[in-house]
């Protein structure tokens, strides 16, 4: 029988975790024994408190983690939180032995910050512009889960289902995984290659013609710039009152209207999700005045961006 491991950081979405953990679960009620053992671990044992509320009893990994074979590491909504000793300590020593160590949802922060990360990283969408920030090295990947190596990450969400029937699917016989796929009314498995639709800023919408869409790209691409209407019409090859219409017509905004959507989007992903300080999420959202950007976060958003933060924290 194999260990599982399933680290947990209070905040950690409870959902996730056990699409994750009952795809072991259902093949350990459907094989002829029990093929995997799984134990809750945290930081020093205890319940640890999940972000839609309840609470998982858990034993200190200090005491359990020499024998896990497989290690799921669910983190919290405030990923930061969750870096550094003593989960990178922990990390290093299974990486060290050859676990297969799985990060689930903003895992990769703490992968990243123990030296883990073997290729890009499958995040979650809101919390990518942070950890892009905060490891500007790191690449993000756009597919839902990592099928290689041994320490692999998955966008969490439904795509933690899809991971753990790939993850069964390479380790026990087809008609005992399609068993376990029944039993869970699973749907079709989705390739851990899929792109990942959709995301945390906003939607580009379907029907946008191909310069506006293009215009939208450079701007995400140069949130912490100032692009001007005249440079984005110069790579869309149009005239600035063709794409000045083009904004209006389909987003109902001008285009450093939308810009700046962008660039608070993006900030309020950094204030609410990281420990970084505004003056440094400021700079790297194209806003030059701290005062400035915290004038126009408190206006899209309606409270200031550390008033917004410490909301987020008790929420």
């Amino acid at each position: 029988m194999e260990d599982v491991t399933i680290y947990l950081s209070p905040g950690f979405n409870l959902t996730t975790t056990f699409l994750m953990t009952d795809g072991f679960a259902a093949l350990n009620a459907l094989d002829t024994a029990p093929r995997y053992r799984l134990v809750y671990a945290s930081k020093a044992g205890g319940p640890v408190k999940s972000a839609q509320g309840p609470a998982i009893e858990t034993d200190d990994v200090d005491l359990i983690k020499s024998s896990s074979d497989i290690v799921i590491v669910s983190t919290s909504q405030e990923p930061e939180a969750a870096t550094g000793a003593p989960l990178a300590r922990h990390l290093r020593y299974w990486s060290r032995q050859g676990r297969l160590i799985i990060g689930l949802e903003s895992a990769a922060f703490a992968f990243a910050d123990g030296g883990l990360l073997e290729g890009p990283a499958a995040i979650a969408a809101e919390y990518q512009g942070a950890f892009s920030a905060a490891y500007p090295r790191e690449t993000l990947s756009n597919t839902l889960y990592d099928t290689a190596g041994t320490v692999r990450t998955c966008v969490g969400g439904a795509a933690a289902l899809d991971m753990v029937l790939a993850l069964l699917a390479e380790r026990h016989a087809p008609d005992l995984v399609r068993a376990v796929r029944d039993r869970l009314a699973a749907p079709p498995l989705r390739e851990g290659s899929q792109a990942v639709t959709g995301g945390s800023q906003t939607p580009l919408g379907e029907g946008m013609p191909k310069p506006l869409l293009s215009a939208i790209e450079h701007m995400r691409a140069a949130l912490d710039q100032s692009l001007s209407v005249p440079a984005l019409a110069s790579v869309t090859q149009l005239s600035q009152r063709q794409l000045e219409r083009l904004f209006r017509s389909h987003t109902g905004r001008s285009p450093n209207q939308y810009y700046r959507m962008l660039r608070l989007d993006r900030a309020r992903e950094m204030v609410t999700r990281s420990a970084r300080p505004m003056p440094e999420i400021a700079r790297d959202c194209g806003f030059t005045s701290p005062v400035h950007f915290s004038r126009a976060y408190k206006e899209q958003f309606g409270l200031p961006p550390m008033r917004d933060r410490v909301r987020s924290r008790v929420g």
